[in-house]
């Protein structure tokens, strides 16, 4: 199929937002005939990368798109005002391709959110949305501790949910949309219910086929280990997490946890983590030790360190580091919303629901001295957890799936209402 792609973060050197963009486009390049684009900031990326491995990504051609009369947009400054703007300077000049060129469909791929605006509908031919994310958040029966600051950004994130989805952009997208992928239950929810019937619940993120080989070797016989990895933020549940170890701890419970924690050189970050420090009590640099940073290359070693993940994530659309651990053989204990939901089975993870917060910490609790007494319960679910990564995350398998869509996309034209 020849297939126009909306990738304004795209790039094969770093992470996040860019990663996904260039994975998509780098695993869609084996079966399709892409025209990818981009925004210019990315273009020495791209290119160094394509004159480094001139075999790949011959499927794709780049389009790097910059809009006239922003210089003031350095580095993230006003990163959204810009996207968007980029996003009117993307459709025209897409318009004029289809003018030389026919196209099957166009799909929207980043930014992964639907709270950001896409001009892509008004161009008139199949359109596939997502995957998006957008309508995470954290449940407020938690009552989550939070500070000022922190509280205010939750405002303000919810606020701007509430007002793009009064947009008439957002709802146009919605109703010219083929088919919309969310990559969560909770960004459905907010989607007008009588679009529901074209939403598919599909993950953005995917896992390669080297992180699962070398198979991990068995555990030996130790104290049971247990890790919590991701960045220094509030809403990553650091300290529910902290505080159902310490629990567990009190009662004689003998187990270890590491927290690998990247705080990226910020100074907020940086306090978040002497907080946890202090919040570890008379277990810190003992029972609960801190890590700052493992190189990407090496995580793969570092996970079979462990013997169970806990991940208090609170409202991540897709969350890496579960999906990882899993291909790992690791079983999980996890909040179940957001992407740990979708990304977790029952026999693969303890899912605790949202609650009173110290009624999560009681439950994560129990569920860290259950799984830490009982190493064949462990062995069990971390199978289970290996299994479903390799049947579900792998990037090819996404893939696949993906052009599945893509067939169904396409034949449904002139269907999008």
């Amino acid at each position: 199929m020849k297939v126009l792609a909306s990738v304004y973060a795209c790039s094969p050197y770093d992470g996040s937002e860019r990663a996904v963009g260039w994975n998509w486009l780098k695993e869609l390049n084996k079966y399709h005939e892409i025209t990818a684009l981009t925004c210019h900031v990315y273009k020495n990326d791209i290119e160094d990368y394509l004159a480094k491995n001139p075999g790949e990504m011959v499927h794709t051609q780049f389009v790097y798109i910059d809009v006239p009369h922003t210089s003031w947009h350095v580095g993230y400054r006003l990163e959204r005002l810009y996207y968007m703007l980029w996003q009117k300077q993307a459709v025209k000049i897409a318009k004029e391709l289809l003018k030389k060129d026919r196209y099957d469909l166009v799909h929207h791929i980043t930014y992964v959110t639907c709270i950001l605006p896409t001009e892509m509908y008004k161009l008139g031919i199949p359109f596939l949305y997502g995957p998006v994310s957008g309508g995470e958040n954290i449940p407020s029966v938690i009552g989550y501790p939070m500070s000022v600051k922190s509280r205010i950004t939750e405002f303000i994130r919810t606020g701007a949910q509430y007002f793009f989805r009064a947009t008439p952009n957002f709802a146009r997208t919605m109703q010219n949309a083929t088919l919309i992928l969310t990559t969560t239950e909770e960004t459905k929810s907010i989607i007008p219910r009588k679009y529901h019937g074209k939403i598919e619940v599909f993950q953005s993120i995917g896992l390669s086929e080297e992180i699962f080989y070398p198979e991990p070797l068995p555990k030996p016989e130790r104290t049971p280990s247990f890790l919590m990895a991701g960045r220094m933020l509030y809403w990553k549940g650091f300290e529910m997490g902290i505080t159902a170890f310490v629990k567990a701890l009190e009662t004689g419970f003998k187990g270890e946890l590491v927290v690998l924690g990247d705080t990226e050189d910020n100074p907020a970050y940086e306090a978040y983590k002497e907080y946890l420090k202090k919040l570890s009590g008379k277990y810190y640099d003992h029972e609960i030790k801190f890590v700052s940073k493992v190189e990407h290359s090496k995580m793969k070693n570092f996970y079979d360190e462990f013997d169970v993940l806990i991940n208090c994530s609170l409202r991540d659309s897709g969350c890496f580091v579960v999906m990882e651990a899993m291909s790992r053989g690791l079983p999980v204990i996890v909040v179940n919303t957001g992407g740990p939901k979708v990304n977790t089975t029952s026999n693969s993870a303890v899912k605790v629901e949202p609650a009173p917060m110290q009624q999560m910490v009681n439950q994560i609790s129990d569920a860290i001295i259950d799984l830490g007494v009982n190493k064949g319960k462990r062995e069990r679910m971390g199978k289970a957890a290996r299994e479903h990564a390799f049947g579900t995350f792998l990037l090819e398998k996404r893939t696949e799936k993906m052009c599945d869509y893509y067939k169904l996309v396409a034949s449904l034209k002139g269907k999008s209402q």
